[in-house]
């Protein structure tokens, strides 16, 4: 009797935990991006002109994701490395007549399946374990069905989700030639010099 009990709860638990997801963690991705004092000349200055990625993660001010300022772009990056979940990229719009480019966090890579549940971003049905991963500010009832991505395909989220005007949540999947740039920093706006 005693062994059937074990065998029970053995086959119990592993019932449990073969319903349990892993979590992808992105342990590389920095939450800010960097000042750049002296930039180099083949880094492109692109107006930010939405405030998507406007996230409060400790930046003083000014935000350089704030409207109207510039963050600097290697408009080259993806001719030599690959487009990595983290990265902050500029992107072509869709359907804008008013604004050709966006700004915002790669979060899904091709063959992959993007899930939003109540705010938290899954991946394969596992949870995206990052700074990026949960859109906290929302009030966390933010659903969408997921998205199978295909070969090129990428899955593209400002920060702070209800901000995200041109990313997936209403564009959805980006091609890999409609990402045009790594953001890879901000020159310092010199205001706090003397």
């Amino acid at each position: 009797m005693r062994r059937k009990i074990t065998v029970l709860l053995m086959l119990f638990i592993a019932l449990i935990l073969s319903g349990c997801t892993e979590n992808i963690t992105d342990i590389v991705t920095k939450e800010k991006i960097k000042v750049i004092e002296n930039p180099d000349s083949s880094l492109k200055k692109v107006k930010v002109r939405t405030d998507g990625m406007l996230s409060e993660v400790g930046y003083s001010h000014p935000h350089p994701f704030g409207m109207g300022n510039e963050v600097l772009v290697d408009l080259k990056y993806y001719e030599q490395h690959n487009i990595s979940r983290g990265d902050i990229v500029v992107f072509k719009t869709k359907n804008k007549k008013d604004q050709d480019t966006d700004i915002a966090r790669v979060v899904g890579l091709p063959g992959e399946t993007v899930r939003i549940k109540k705010g938290q971003v899954y991946i394969n049905d596992n949870k995206l374990d990052a700074f990026y991963g949960n859109d906290t500010p929302s009030n966390n009832s933010d659903s969408w069905n997921a998205v199978t991505l295909k070969e090129n395909e990428y899955y593209i989220l400002a920060d702070v989700r209800w901000r995200g005007f041109n990313d997936s949540q209403t564009a959805g999947a980006f091609l890999k030639h409609e990402v045009l740039g790594k953001v890879v920093g901000y020159e310092n706006p010199g205001i706090f010099q003397k």
